[in-house]
């Protein structure tokens, strides 16, 4: 099961197609509301580019994941975000950390080490998939 909610929605219909994969972040949009009691809400949306497998079919899509409450986000090197899979989600409820600080999300570097590349790196209380749509829509 995912810790992202929705996922399988999204990736259902992905999988209806055929096999698919990620290719790279292509949109990063963070926003931060504030209340009118000084309370504030950050939000981390990101659109990752995926592709069927091109013997199918070389149909393209946006995935858009949306993470809440986001802290201690790092961004580097931003000139082209890769990805060899989804980003590498660890859930630190189960060592006590705060429910805040959840989900510790950050890139790979393909290697299979979870160590990633240091693109992108942070944390979030909450993940869900909002959408997906052909990229050329």
């Amino acid at each position: 099961m995912s810790v992202i909610k929705n996922y399988e929605l999204m990736t259902d219909k992905l999988n209806a197609l055929g096999s698919w994969s990620y290719e790279g972040i292509v949109g990063i949009e963070y926003d931060i509301d504030i209340d009118g009691m000084d309370g504030l809400t950050t939000t981390l949306e990101l659109t990752f580019f995926v592709s069927l497998s091109l013997i199918k079919s070389n149909r393209r899509f946006k995935l858009k994941i949306r993470y809440y409450n986001v802290s201690d986000l790092t961004l580097r090197k931003v000139t082209n975000l890769y990805l060899t899979d989804n980003l590498i989600i660890h859930d630190k409820n189960e060592i006590g950390w705060e429910s805040s600080k959840r989900y510790h999300v950050h890139d790979d570097s393909g290697y299979g080490e979870n160590d990633g590349f240091n693109f992108i790196d942070f944390y979030c209380s909450s993940i869900e998939a909002v959408s997906v749509e052909d990229f050329y829509k």
